[in-house]
């Protein structure tokens, strides 16, 4: 279904630039899914995935006599026979987790494992999926013009880069810059220091280095775009709850105390050179879209749990942007 309808400008009569934006899909296949059929849907010309593609855990199919069994939200299954399995499997993948069927000496091994050990392994599974996603990428987007890019995010381990860079139809935007028809997009998936200590942090002085060398060799920035994974501080798209040194909430009365989380580098970097679009995701609560000077700054949010897709159409034309948010 197309939102936006073709129109002509007096000046060039040049077609919007339809593109398709969402983020923090978190090992969810049906999400990775609906972000390929985007394209398709919504008429996009370019989709772009914002980073926290991965998903946090395994769960093993632990072979037996009669099969497989599993546990899956404290619920135990037995698996007998073929489509059962592969029905469980699919389940998990929709939760954002990875099946992988196991011998009981082979989960007795991982148990055994330090903790490097076993994150090394985990990266390993987790890339056997990931390494299918850009296949199925390759398959949606055949014979299509549509460009899709794609960056980790500050939860994505190492690991994925090389997945993205090998990928046939799926292009690398991590800390570069690319152009697509007239505009030109700096991307980064670093975030700032959070609580969870996740694998692509960065202090707010390297993060703004980072941003800055790149935005700094744009001439144009009436015609920029911004990827960055995590959102400005205070901008009403960074509204999180506060947790303690324990990562439990922190209430006042019976609500959850709100703060931004935002990174105060992205919002200096966004007020010094004014992109006309700045997109971001990370906070998953806090879908908005607001203007800083005169860039249209957007955070779709995430409900990646509830099997839903949260995404922002944009329309470019020239200097001039429009969005609308959608849900699939």
């Amino acid at each position: 279904m197309a939102l936006f309808r073709r129109s002509r400008s007096p000046d060039d009569g040049s077609r919007p630039v339809r593109l398709y934006y969402a983020s923090d899909i978190h090992g969810s296949e049906g999400l990775w899914r609906k972000f390929l059929s985007a394209a398709r849907v919504y008429e996009a010309n370019v989709i772009i995935m914002g980073g926290d593609v991965t998903g946090k855990a395994v769960i093993p199919l632990a072979q037996t006599p009669d099969g497989y069994e599993m546990e899956l939200f404290g619920r135990r299954e037995a698996l007998s026979d073929e489509q059962q399995i592969e029905a469980a499997e699919m389940r998990i993948r929709a939760n954002g987790m990875y099946p992988h069927r196991m011998t009981p000496r082979e989960i007795e091994r991982v148990s055994s494992l330090s903790e490097q050990e076993r994150e090394e392994w985990f990266a390993e599974v987790m890339l056997e999926t990931f390494d299918r996603w850009m296949e199925l990428a390759a398959v949606r987007l055949a014979d299509t013009d549509v460009r899709c890019f794609l960056m980790p995010g500050n939860d994505d381990p190492p690991g994925v880069d090389v997945s993205i860079e090998n990928a046939a139809r799926v292009e690398a935007c991590d800390d570069r810059i690319v152009q697509f028809d007239q505009y030109t997009m700096v991307s980064l998936g670093y975030s700032n220091r959070t609580p969870f200590d996740s694998p692509r942090e960065l202090d707010e002085s390297e993060l703004y280095d980072r941003v800055d060398r790149l935005a700094g060799q744009i001439e144009d920035h009436g015609r920029s775009i911004f990827n960055l994974h995590v959102p400005p501080y205070g901008s009403t798209l960074d509204t999180a709850a506060e947790l303690d040194d324990d990562l439990s909430v922190v209430m006042v009365g019976s609500e959850p105390k709100l703060i931004p989380v935002g990174s105060t580098a992205v919002r200096e970097l966004i007020e010094r050179y004014q992109p006309m679009l700045s997109l971001h995701g990370h906070v998953h609560e806090s879908a908005a879209a607001t203007r800083i000077g005169r860039t249209l700054a957007i955070n779709p949010g995430s409900d990646y749990h509830t099997g839903r897709i949260s995404g922002c159409l944009i329309a470019l034309r020239g200097d001039g942007v429009r969005h609308q948010f959608v849900t699939g």
